[in-house]
């Protein structure tokens, strides 16, 4: 995710972000979508407001790039088992999901 050489450093700031706060970096559009599972894009187009697209990629940080995460902290799942759309919803209703802003500086 980060594109380093062997002598290279880059700091990484990780803090909690508000669903607000998303959907206010996101209403202008220009991000890139790294999400891999049609389900978990299509719930977070409902929660944010804005079409996030499934787009199974990798990306490369560099510094001055901004992260999004979309956290759930559900536990491991079961080998093979995927969530719906509406099992990300209740989680993210319930508390379980949370956004994290990460900064590469």
């Amino acid at each position: 995710m980060l594109s380093l050489t062997p002598a290279e450093k880059v700091n990484v700031e990780f803090r909690r972000a508000s669903t607000e706060e998303v959907k206010a970096l996101l209403s202008n559009g220009g991000f890139i979508s790294a999400i891999g599972h049609p389900a978990t894009a299509s719930a977070l187009s409902k929660i944010l407001g804005v079409n996030v697209p499934t787009n199974r990629v990798a990306i490369t940080l560099q510094p001055g790039d901004t992260l999004i995460v979309f956290q759930l902290a559900l536990g491991r799942l079961a080998p093979g088992q995927e969530l719906t759309e509406q099992d990300i919803l209740n989680a993210f209703s319930q508390g379980k999901a949370f956004f994290v802003i990460a900064r590469v500086q």
